[in-house]
């Protein structure tokens, strides 16, 4: 589940899912798949000014699915003390984000932009998916 998700979140084209990527996401807890949906283009767009513009943007959507994914029941199989930890670590990391976009801050946006990013890989690994060793690869090429 995680390796698509991943799969998707690594894509940066705006084309349709393919099948598998589709089935993969409907699998995704719902609250998940909401915040990957935000998350992904922005990721994924270019830095620089606009990346950093559209993502703080986009800090309501952020923060209610953050909370939203933080009030949810943990996903069956999952550790229930790991993904409260893991869902305060989101919420906390896009309260950091937010406040660097609140001061123009872009000389520390990509380090808290990076925190939120890390935090939803934490909870989709808490949730029973796996992790990519080359989406990480692919991640730190970026």
């Amino acid at each position: 589940m995680v390796a698509m998700l991943i799969a998707a979140c690594g894509s940066k084209h705006t084309e349709t899912a393919s099948p598998t990527e589709a089935k993969e996401h409907a699998e995704m807890p719902a609250e998940l798949a909401k915040f990957h949906d935000v998350l992904a283009p922005r990721w994924h767009a270019d830095k620089g000014p606009q990346r950093m513009q559209d993502t703080c943007a986009a800090l309501p959507d952020f923060h209610a699915n953050a909370e939203a994914i933080a009030k949810s029941t943990p996903p069956r199989g999952a550790n229930a003390d790991t993904w409260t930890t893991g869902t305060k670590q989101l919420v906390d990391a896009v309260a950091g984000l937010d406040t660097t976009c609140k001061s123009n801050d872009s000389a520390n946006f990509e380090t808290a932009f990076q925190k939120v990013h890390e935090s939803f890989h934490g909870l989709l690994a808490a949730s029973g998916g796996e992790h990519d060793e080359k989406h990480e690869e692919m991640e730190h090429k970026m």
